[in-house]
């Protein structure tokens, strides 16, 4: 006696399953991990994310202005320092602007943390025209 496997591949009868319409994902919401058998996304309230939380209290909303002015300058003053060392090295013939970049994207990941690097390339992006001034040909290579 043959098989069921060996018969429908032996006679070709292989059975299609009907699709229904609405089988198909239409969005995120209704997408399933197969490995888990439960919905991914779940169902969002857009609306939750769409205000921010209501402070703890007005004076704590005070605090905390006050603490972001505080630390916005300190950032800059940060800022400054990070764009002073930048000109000193390609000023004194240390390295080259683009050397900058390079040095930023590449090299041991555990001189710095990973938003500090983002905050250093942005700052180059936001002077590499002033370099331009320190090359012979006003190129930055």
């Amino acid at each position: 006696m043959k098989s069921n496997y060996k018969k429908i591949m032996l006679e070709n009868t292989f059975v299609q399953v009907p699709r229904k319409d609405d089988s198909v994902i239409s969005n995120n919401l209704e997408a399933f991990d197969f490995f888990t058998s439960k919905k991914v996304f779940g169902t969002v309230n857009e609306d939750f994310w769409a205000t921010p939380a209501s402070w703890s209290s007005q004076e704590a909303r005070l605090h905390l202005d006050r603490d972001i002015k505080d630390m916005s300058k300190i950032l800059g003053k940060a800022s400054q320092q990070v764009i002073k060392i930048m000109m000193d090295g390609v000023k004194g013939g240390r390295y080259d602007p683009l050397d900058i970049v390079r040095g930023i994207e590449t090299g041991p990941w555990n001189r710095t943390h990973e938003g500090e690097r983002h905050f250093m390339k942005m700052l180059w992006r936001k002077v590499r025209d002033g370099f331009r001034r320190y090359s012979k040909d006003r190129k930055l290579r």
